[in-house]
């Protein structure tokens, strides 16, 4: 339902002439907001910490592999995958949870594999970009440095088999 609803304003933003970043800001200040609320829960404040984090890291590499300014439709198309890839991943491992335990690592490695395999910068910084995957207790086990766009359609693909 969500990625419904985060499909739709994404949708009426691209209907209507908008700033380059509407969608970046959108997905950064929802996931703000969350990590703000003391009546988040657990599981949303990190999910939405990890997507800030993501997104102020893009958001610096591109200015500094850019300095000239970042294309038109990057960090929103970035932003908007970064949602999708997060909300799909969460999907999976929901219909999964009936299954074998090795059949949901299986799908974990997936979705980790297509976020390594697929960096966005050229980042040798992997203390950084690899936080995330270093920490064994987060519930995103993803890179920073992560295109997200191909790493969606990566996984979709994967899945389709």
């Amino acid at each position: 339902m969500r990625r419904y609803i985060f499909l739709s304003a994404f949708l009426m933003f691209a209907a209507i002439p908008v700033k380059a970043q509407d969608v970046y800001n959108f997905v950064l200040e929802n996931a703000t907001r969350i990590v703000n609320t003391p009546t988040s829960s657990f599981t949303q404040t990190r999910i939405a910490q990890f997507k800030r984090t993501v997104l102020v890291y893009m958001r610096r590499k591109a200015h500094e592999e850019h300095p000239d300014g970042v294309t038109h439709n990057f960090l929103n198309t970035q932003a908007y995958y970064l949602s999708e890839f997060v909300t799909l991943f969460f999907d999976e491992l929901m219909k999964d949870k009936g299954r074998d335990e090795e059949a949901r690592k299986k799908k974990i490695l997936l979705f980790m594999d297509a976020s390594v395999s697929n960096p966005l910068f050229e980042d040798s910084d992997e203390e950084t970009t690899y936080a995330y995957i270093n920490e064994p207790e987060e519930l995103t086990p993803f890179s920073l440095n992560t295109d997200w766009q191909k790493a969606y359609y990566a996984v979709m693909s994967q899945l389709k088999k």
